[in-house]
C-alpha cells in the first residue's frame, strides 16, 4: 500500500491537470525475456491508466517517422540505448515523463532495470534494478506505477541542487547524501512490495541515441527515400549531423562553412629561416690611396619573432583565399675593416656588429578547413610570399671605398598545417606550423676595386638555408557568409 505521505503529495501535485506520461518499450536483453518485456510494458501502462492524475501515452500514440512508425523505431533501438530512444519518441509525443527499462531472464527469476525519465528536464530521475519471481509481474507493475507517481511528486529522484552556498553556479557535482540515498532505497523497496531492489543511478542527464555506420548501411537497403536524401545531405553528413547534438538549423548554418565569408586573421609566433642579412666590407690603403676594396651583402638564416594580418574571402565551405601582410624580426650583421699596406699585420681579426632589422612579408594564401560543423577543425593550406629586409645604409653609412647595397628580397613557397577551435559563431582560435621553401635568395651582392691586390683571407658570405619553419597562433574573425537552406515542414518529420 502506498504510504500516506505519497498519497497526499500526489493528490495535491496533480489536482490541476493530468501529467502526460509515455510508457515506452522495455528492451529484452535475451531471447527468453522478449515476451515478458512486452507483458511488463502492458502491465505498467494498465496500472498507470488507473490513475486519474496521469494521462498515459503509448508508443503508438507518438507521431511516426517518414518511412516507419514509432514502434518500429523503438523495436530497432540499439541494445543499451533504450533510454535515449525513449527520450526521442517521448518528446515527439509531447510527454513530460516516461517509463522504460530492460528485462533479462535468469536461471531463477527475472532481472528488470527500470528508468523513470524526466523528459522535460532531459534526465533520468531515478533508475533501479529489481529481481522478481515468476507470476508477480502485475504486482511489480503496480509498484513501478507508484514509484513514477512519487518521482513526479518529487518524493524520490528529485533534481539535485548543485549551487554554492553564496548562490553562484558550481560545475562540480555535489556528492549525494548517504542518508538521503538510503531513504530513497527504503521507499522504493516499500513501493515495489519488498522485491529485491537496488538504486542504480539518479539525476543522470541524457541525450539522443547515437547513430552508427551500421545503422546507415541498414537504412540504405530500405525502400523509399532515405532520411539524408530528404534533408539534402550525403549519408556521411547525415551520420555526423545525427550524432552532433545540434538542431537542424544550427547544423545547416555551420555546414555553410567559409562560403562568402569575410575572414580577418591576426597571428604571431616564432620563425626560423632567411630573416637575417650579412654585410662584409674590407678595404686597404697605401698612404692616402685606396689600393684594394671588397664589399658583399647576402641574406642569411636566423630565428626571430613574426606577426601577420591576413584578409581572406571564402570561395567554398572549406576554402578561403586571401592576402597576408606581416613582419619578421631579424639581425643585420656587418663587418667593416680598414687596413693599411704600410703597417705590419698586428694579428687582430675585425669583429662584426649586430643590429636589428625588420623584414616585410607580403603574399597570397589559401586555407582549407575540414569538418566545418565541428568545434575543432583541422586546417592546411598553401601560399607564396615576398620578403624584404634592409640594406647597409639603413643601419650605417660605410666609407666611400665600400659599396652601399640596397635591401635584398627573397621569394618563398609555403605549406602549412594546424587547427582551428571555435570560440563562438564569429571568433576562432587558430594555431599553425608553416614550412617555407626558398625559391630565390636574391644572390650575394659583391663589388671589388683592386688596382693593387692587397687583401688576403676574404671570406665568402654563407648562403641561407633552403627550408624554413615557423609556429604561429592567433585569432580569426569570420563575418557575413551565405545563408543556409531554411527548414521545411518535411524536415520536421525526420528523425531528430
Amino acid at each position: 500500500m502506498l504510504p500516506l505521505l505519497f498519497c497526499l503529495a500526489s493528490s495535491s501535485a496533480f489536482a490541476a491537470s493530468p501529467t502526460p506520461v509515455f510508457v515506452s518499450s522495455f528492451q529484452p536483453r535475451n531471447e527468453e525475456s522478449r515476451e515478458l518485456a512486452a507483458l511488463i510494458e502492458a502491465f505498467v501502462a494498465e496500472k498507470l491508466e488507473d490513475r486519474r492524475e496521469l494521462r498515459v501515452l503509448r508508443v503508438e500514440d507518438s507521431p511516426g517517422f517518414e518511412d516507419y512508425s514509432a514502434r518500429v523505431y523503438m523495436d530497432s533501438c540499439p541494445p543499451g540505448d533504450i533510454v535515449g530512444c525513449t527520450f526521442v519518441v517521448g518528446g515527439r509525443a509531447s510527454a513530460g515523463w516516461a517509463v522504460t527499462g530492460s528485462v533479462q531472464s535468469l536461471l531463477k527469476g527475472t532481472r528488470v532495470d527500470v528508468d523513470i525519465v524526466d523528459i522535460t528536464g532531459a534526465r533520468v530521475a531515478v533508475s533501479f534494478r529489481s529481481e522478481l519471481e515468476s507470476g508477480r509481474d502485475e504486482a511489480f507493475a503496480e509498484g513501478v506505477a507508484r514509484v513514477l507517481v512519487a518521482a513526479i511528486a518529487g518524493e524520490v529522484g528529485a533534481e539535485k541542487d548543485i549551487r554554492r552556498k553564496d548562490g553562484e553556479e558550481s560545475e562540480e557535482e555535489v556528492a549525494p547524501d548517504k542518508e538521503a540515498v538510503a531513504a530513497e532505497l527504503s521507499a522504493l523497496q516499500k513501493e515495489l512490495g519488498e522485491f529485491t531492489t537496488t538504486i542504480r543511478r539518479s539525476n543522470v542527464s541524457l541525450g539522443k541515441p547515437k547513430l552508427t555506420e551500421a545503422d546507415i548501411a541498414e537504412k540504405s537497403t530500405e525502400e523509399g527515400s532515405k532520411p539524408w536524401e530528404r534533408l539534402g545531405m550525403s549519408a556521411g553528413d547525415y551520420l555526423r549531423y545525427r550524432n552532433s547534438g545540434m538542431d537542424l538549423p544550427t547544423w545547416r548554418d555551420r555546414s555553410e562553412g567559409r562560403r562568402f565569408q569575410l575572414i580577418v586573421r591576426a597571428s604571431g609566433g616564432y620563425i626560423n629561416g632567411p630573416v637575417d642579412t650579412e654585410y662584409y666590407g674590407r678595404y686597404a690603403v697605401q698612404g692616402l690611396q685606396t689600393v684594394d676594396a671588397y664589399s658583399a651583402q647576402s641574406v642569411a638564416s636566423g630565428s626571430n619573432g613574426t606577426g601577420a594580418l591576413e584578409v581572406a574571402f571564402g570561395v567554398h565551405p572549406l576554402v578561403d583565399v586571401g592576402v597576408r601582410v606581416g613582419v619578421a624580426g631579424g639581425a643585420f650583421r656587418y663587418l667593416i675593416s680598414q687596413e693599411s699596406t704600410d703597417e705590419l699585420d698586428d694579428g687582430k681579426v675585425p669583429e662584426s656588429i649586430d643590429a636589428q632589422q625588420t623584414n616585410l612579408i607580403v603574399g597570397p594564401r589559401a586555407t582549407v578547413a575540414l569538418l566545418p560543423t565541428s568545434t575543432i577543425r583541422p586546417i592546411f593550406g598553401f601560399g607564396a610570399y615576398w620578403m624584404r629586409g634592409s640594406g647597409i645604409a639603413d643601419h650605417i653609412l660605410p666609407p666611400d671605398e665600400l659599396a652601399r647595397f640596397p635591401a635584398q628580397a627573397t621569394w618563398h613557397l609555403e605549406a602549412f598545417g594546424g587547427a582551428e577551435v571555435r570560440i563562438n559563431d564569429v571568433l576562432d582560435f587558430q594555431a599553425a606550423v608553416p614550412v617555407s621553401f626558398l625559391l630565390d635568395d636574391g644572390e650575394t651582392q659583391e663589388e671589388r676595386y683592386s688596382p693593387v691586390p692587397s687583401l688576403e683571407g676574404i671570406e665568402p658570405l654563407p648562403s641561407p638555408t633552403a627550408i624554413g619553419v615557423a609556429v604561429t597562433v592567433g585569432l580569426q574573425v569570420r563575418l557575413f557568409g551565405s545563408k543556409p537552406q531554411e527548414a521545411s515542414t518535411l524536415d520536421e518529420t525526420d528523425e531528430p
